[in-house]
């Protein structure tokens, strides 16, 4: 194997992907390598297909819908490819043109089921089949055309999974990791934040929104502050915007972290929504909840900047957070709340 990129033979290993996945494909990979080094094309052919097959099923074990064990190869494929196909990610080539390319490479790469099949090793056979040398050149060629085009998708694709960067966010056993400048926001845009299930959507926002109370300051500015300056709900939805509020104000352990540099970009951040009432009252309340009444901890300005947002905003909310709005507004200013409707 070289490093020149456009080695026949060379097949880098995606990123961001745990290392049992990367045992699995790194596995098919040198089983092939030994194939070719052996010359024996027959078992090269089945190591190409296996290759193939433990890509799209890392693929599908990551989206959380696994292939079972007696699953088809050509419709895993298949699947793997279309979820692989909508991934968006930094200079990933989605354009119609480049599209019918991987579409085409899909097919090369579904053809080899056949191909094993017929000329492939994981067979007995009475007699062998007549492997010529161009058969071998042409079944490597296509296959590798799809396996390379789908690991430079596979790492954007893992990194974008929910589970995948609240881990990072907010940590496990593991720990957190770093995010330098960049990273989050390459990360949102591989977890497609507009097309995304609202659910994962949320519990993204929640740990962005969390891990920017611990002053991390790349994350509130990637994940926080740039909803904060955008009103556009669908590049920043709901569920996210909702999210990032909770976070910004309750840690994973639900204990608060109310300061006004954490309540004021959740009440901006939640600025556009007009279509969660209940879930922003709700937040509004338990911070009175939380707090004795009276301004926050902090200097007094950015205390008496919170408190005119509040006022501000608190008669052209929806009516159903207006209460809490104006609840909020008194309890900032060391009175007894007056509502609770």
């Amino acid at each position: 194997m070289t490093d020149d990129p456009y080695d026949r033979f060379r097949v880098p290993l995606p990123e961001h992907i745990g290392t049992a996945h990367t045992e699995a494909i790194d596995l098919e990979l040198q089983r092939f390598s030994r194939a070719i080094d052996a010359r024996d094309d027959g078992q090269a052919i089945g190591y190409l297909k296996c290759l193939i097959e433990a890509i799209a099923k890392v693929v599908l074990d990551l989206n959380g819908t696994p292939a079972g064990g007696s699953d088809s190869f050509d419709p895993t494929v298949k699947q793997a490819h279309d979820l692989l196909a909508a991934q968006p990610g930094h200079e990933l080539a989605n354009g119609t043109q480049f599209g019918n390319l991987a579409t085409q490479a899909r097919k090369m790469a579904v053809s080899m089921s056949t191909i094993r099949n017929n000329y492939g090793g994981g067979h007995g056979r009475a007699r062998q089949p007549e492997l010529q040398a161009e058969m071998l050149d042409l079944a490597m060629d296509g296959s590798l055309l799809w396996v390379r085009w789908a690991i430079r998708r596979l790492g954007y694709f893992a990194q974008g999974r929910p589970e995948t960067l609240i881990r990072d966010l907010v940590g496990d056993p593991t720990g957190q990791i770093s995010f330098y400048a960049g990273d989050l926001t390459s990360r949102l845009q591989s977890a497609d934040l507009p097309n995304i299930d609202p659910r994962h959507a949320r519990s993204i926002g929640l740990a962005v929104g969390q891990r920017a109370a611990q002053h991390t300051f790349n994350v509130r500015i990637e994940g926080v502050d740039a909803a904060v300056s955008d009103n556009d709900l669908e590049r920043w939805p709901t569920s996210y915007r909702v999210g990032v509020a909770n976070g910004l104000l309750f840690s994973p352990d639900e204990l608060p972290t109310i300061a006004v540099a954490n309540v004021q970009p959740a009440l901006q951040v939640c600025s556009p929504v007009i279509d969660a009432p209940d879930e922003i009252a709700t937040l509004l309340r338990r911070v009175i909840a939380t707090r004795a009444p009276g301004p926050l901890p902090g200097d007094p300005q950015p205390n008496l900047d919170l408190l005119w947002f509040v006022e501000q905003h608190a008669g052209n909310r929806p009516a159903d957070e207006q209460a809490a709005w104006r609840d909020l507004a008194h309890h900032l200013r060391g009175e007894a709340t007056v509502s609770r409707a």
